[in-house]
């Protein structure tokens, strides 16, 4: 079953294996994880040394505010409905990239993009807790 296509597209369905390291990312040390997207989605506390909050999953969707619950910006719910609004909250791109005189349609941290383009994810955490950085790397564009 490894030789679907969907219209002139094969899918691709690699595992690729998950690591962590600390790395250096402009200048700030970081904890990575590469290929987080090969793990079931998991919460995130973004630490503020102000009374501002943001717990974010490694899905992209998140919830933030300031002081309480009665004061947030997205919608306070419980994890399991955080994880569950990818699609509602946190960002969204699209691109359109020229290559080789075809136009493509890229939308980085889609759902199952992964199984169009050969993708590498990777999530960065500050050692602080303080930022946290979404990268993907489309090797076909």
């Amino acid at each position: 079953m490894n030789n679907i296509w969907l219209a002139n597209t094969k899918l691709h369905f690699d595992i690729k294996e998950v690591t962590g390291e600390i790395v250096t990312l402009d200048g700030e040390r970081y904890y990575k994880i590469a290929n987080y997207d090969q793990m079931p989605d998991f919460f995130i506390a973004v630490v503020s040394d102000s009374d501002l909050w943001m717990y974010i999953s490694s899905n992209g969707s998140l919830t933030a505010g300031r002081k309480d619950r009665d004061n947030s910006l997205f919608p306070y719910y419980t994890v399991d409905k955080i994880h569950d609004s990818r699609d509602t909250t946190g960002s969204k791109t699209s691109c359109l990239i020229q290559k080789e005189g075809i136009v493509h349609l890229w939308e980085p941290f889609a759902r199952d993009q992964d199984k169009i383009y050969n993708l590498e994810r990777n999530l960065y955490r500050s050692i602080y807790g303080n930022k946290i950085v979404f990268e993907e790397k489309n090797t076909d564009l």
